[in-house]
């Protein structure tokens, strides 16, 4: 009987210690920085509407809790229905604040009726700047500044670190509110997109379990969460949203049920959310035209840049590596040479993002690209490339149409001719024996090093950098509209089967890429036009001091035939000619350098050689 008897008050005990429980009315939980200038008066305001009181009817708030980041001195406290109400429902003069949380007791416990938003601030001096405490998370009714010093109304961009602590006798049992949650657009990649939202127990006994109910686009299901939620404590959990079907699905999250009994209070357990799932045809590429040399020894992280991108995103990133000032360059007479490009530069390495924005094709290339993928774009763009019967030339087809009517577009079309495998180069290195950290490798290779292959490398951009016009005079949604044409193959290239097309339309109003394609031309087109390997045996080279002789072996014409030489960090030192079966080159100083034989445009050797 004894036992029975103590069970019950225990019991008892534990019922009246829930019901009193303290709840914490809140919007940021920590004070993460301060805010505010130094010598100044500061009134902060947090606001919760009726959404958010309405569950403590009938209880009091007993207790304010402020954070700051510095001493506030003068300091007066504030309940009012809006920030901007000139009388207050409470006014109480307090002690000092201290850096870090302070707990106020009120005078008066404060009734909450539930009928009327309750707004709580307070007005103080700061000495020092920073003085104000806000969190991180972002909450507009929870950030209302009104700066008196300034005699002018603003906010942190976080949420002000005022709290306040409800008691009494009927606090809700069960009770859960749940913050809003964002809307998302699908990456094209993706098939599922997860949604992340938190919920807070703001009832006065511990939740053991609730359950999320969702609804996709009518479509709708559950999701049991066994996670102990402790009185004032948060909770997070996810949900996964097909993204297979292109439009705007509308996602609803509520709190169906707490500890197994329906939430206590229901206009505050419900979020809304979209998902956008976008047209993979409108799928923005990003053309990343990069200017580099051979001489520029900072320039290895552009070649790391380029390729960690191509990698990551190879369906929307693509890549053109532009050499200037060295051998690679194209010749900047030639009306498909990329000499706007190059004049637009202020140094190498530098990048330029669909001709937009501009920056480190190392550093900055990650943000730029995120920042031109989350553009809107209308336009949808797709290449193709085929050798013609004798693959001295591509035939190229472009079809693109767009999502929206479009008066006067004034649209262009260029596309880029790009080889990769290309070696026999030297490239400077500034990151040879780590001087300068680490680079993927590029740490263990020499200041002047062969041990480079070019990727991406620029042949030509036809017709012209600025491209083509397009006939359509006005597109209509919808509507496909194509442009064809035929371009040759520069005498540059070294070997057909690594070459690419890029297709690019460009706004000619704005000067940007819209959008763009690269493919591999279909067809025979795979024999060299040159060879990558110098042939040794058809050219004999050989030194007297500082001037070396050239002679062909096996070739009584030379006509046509030139010789340029240049140095370790691909400058040109000498060019010439040959003259009656043989060239001479000066070379300036001692050193490594690269001879590179031209039968007319076309590579027939390239050797290095020491002085």
């Amino acid at each position: 009987m004894i036992r029975k008897f103590t069970l019950l008050i225990v019991l008892a005990l534990a019922t009246f210690c829930s019901i009193h429980a303290q709840v914490i009315l809140r919007y940021g939980p920590d004070i993460d920085k301060g805010w505010g200038d130094a010598s100044s008066v500061i009134t902060p305001y947090v606001s919760f509407g009726t959404d958010f009181v309405t569950p403590y009817s009938g209880n009091k708030i007993t207790k304010i809790r402020i954070g700051v980041c510095s001493e506030g001195t003068n300091v007066y406290l504030y309940i009012k229905q809006k920030p901007e109400d000139t009388q207050s429902i409470y006014r109480q003069k307090i002690e000092n604040l201290h850096t870090g949380w302070n707990e106020i007791t009120l005078d008066t416990p404060f009734n909450i009726t539930g009928t009327d938003n309750i707004t709580i601030g307070y007005k103080a001096s700061f000495a020092a700047a920073g003085g104000v405490g806000y969190s991180l998370e972002k909450f507009s009714d929870g950030d209302v500044i009104y700066y008196n010093s300034k005699n002018k109304w603003t906010s942190t961009g976080g949420s002000v670190c005022i709290q306040a602590i409800v008691e009494g006798d009927e606090m809700p049992q069960n009770e859960m509110l749940i913050n809003k949650i964002s809307d998302q657009i699908a990456p094209y990649e993706s098939s599922m997109v997860t949604f992340t939202g938190v919920v807070r127990n703001v009832g006065a006994n511990t939740v053991n379990e609730y359950t999320i109910k969702y609804i996709v686009d009518d479509q709708e299901a559950v999701i049991d969460i066994d996670t102990p939620v402790a009185v004032n404590a948060s909770d997070t959990f996810s949900i996964d949203i097909p993204s297979t079907v292109p439009g705007i699905h509308n996602l609803t999250i509520s709190i169906d049920k707490v500890n197994g009994e329906p939430d206590a209070y229901v206009n505050n357990n419900t979020a809304t959310a979209k998902l956008t799932v976008r047209d993979k045809a409108f799928m923005r590429r990003v053309v990343c035209e990069e200017y580099t040399g051979m001489w520029c020894g900072w320039c290895p992280r552009g070649l790391v840049g380029l390729e960690l991108m191509k990698e990551k995103y190879p369906d929307q990133f693509i890549a053109i590596s532009v050499h200037g000032g060295d051998v690679l360059e194209i010749d900047a007479d030639l009306d498909y040479s990329y000499k706007p490009f190059i004049q637009s530069c202020s140094g190498a390495p530098m990048c330029n993002i669909n001709r937009k924005l501009t920056g480190d094709p190392y550093a900055d290339i990650q943000n730029l690209f995120k920042m031109e993928t989350s553009s809107e774009n209308h336009i949808a763009y797709r290449a193709e490339a085929e050798w013609n019967a004798d693959s001295t030339a591509i035939n190229l087809t472009s079809v693109y149409y767009s999502d929206i009517d479009i008066v006067d577009p004034q649209y262009r079309i260029a596309y880029t001719i790009t080889e990769d495998s290309v070696t026999g180069y030297v490239q400077t290195n500034y990151y040879a024996g780590g001087k300068n950290g680490y680079m993927y490798g590029w740490e263990n290779k020499d200041e002047h090093t062969d041990d480079v292959c070019y990727n991406d490398l620029a042949r030509a951009i036809f017709s012209n950098y600025a491209g083509d016009p397009c006939g359509a005079e006005t597109m209509t949604a919808g509507t496909e509209y194509v442009e064809t044409g035929s371009i040759p193959i520069p005498a540059t290239v070294l070997k057909k089967k690594n070459i690419h097309v890029v297709g690019q339309i460009i706004d000619s109003k704005t000067g940007y890429i819209v959008n763009a394609m690269i493919t591999t031309p279909k067809g025979v087109g795979t024999s060299d036009i040159g060879k990558n390997e110098a042939d040794i045996a058809s050219i004999k080279i050989s030194r007297t001091d500082n001037i070396i002789k050239l002679v062909p072996t096996g070739r009584e014409d030379t006509d046509g035939l030139r010789v340029s030489v240049f140095s370790a960090s691909g400058i040109e030192v000498g060019a010439t000619s040959f003259s009656s079966g043989s060239a001479y080159i000066t070379l300036p100083a001692k050193g490594l350098y690269v001879v590179r034989v031209y039968d007319g445009q076309r590579p027939i050797h390239i050797q290095k050689i020491m002085y």
